[in-house]
């Protein structure tokens, strides 16, 4: 086979649609992602690194996702019920309602089933 040359090569690739890798550079000491870093190579964490994590944990409490994680509650279905037991919240009226209406239908023969309709809130 032939030596390809840089630019055939690359037309060639672009021809059967690949690409190229992009090489990310690690994230700096300091960061949230090299503190994950360290812990994932089992390295003990730079003293800069744990700051960052500190950071990054202050005002969650103990056992609760990182805010920006989480996901909208789904209201108005047995999800959204169950969000809010996650969340340690008390859980909404139309919630509890699909929730209720889930019970319900499990022990019903499929023809006999019918959609929740949730309430009309002001």
């Amino acid at each position: 086979m032939p030596e390809l040359t840089d630019a055939e090569l690359d037309a060639l690739m672009d021809a059967i649609g690949l690409h190229v890798p992009k090489i990310r550079e690690l994230a700096p000491c300091g960061t949230l992602a090299a503190y994950t870093r360290h812990r994932r190579h089992g390295e003990a964490p730079c003293a800069p690194c744990k700051v960052a994590n500190t950071e990054a944990k202050r005002g969650r409490g103990p056992g609760q996702p990182m805010p920006e994680r989480r996901q909208p509650i789904s209201h108005a279905t047995p999800r959204g019920y169950r969000q809010h037991l996650y969340r340690g919240e008390a859980a909404c009226d139309n919630c509890k309602g699909a929730e209720a209406h889930r019970q319900r239908m499990r022990h019903l023969a499929p023809e006999d089933r019918w959609e929740y309709q949730p309430s009309k809130q002001d």
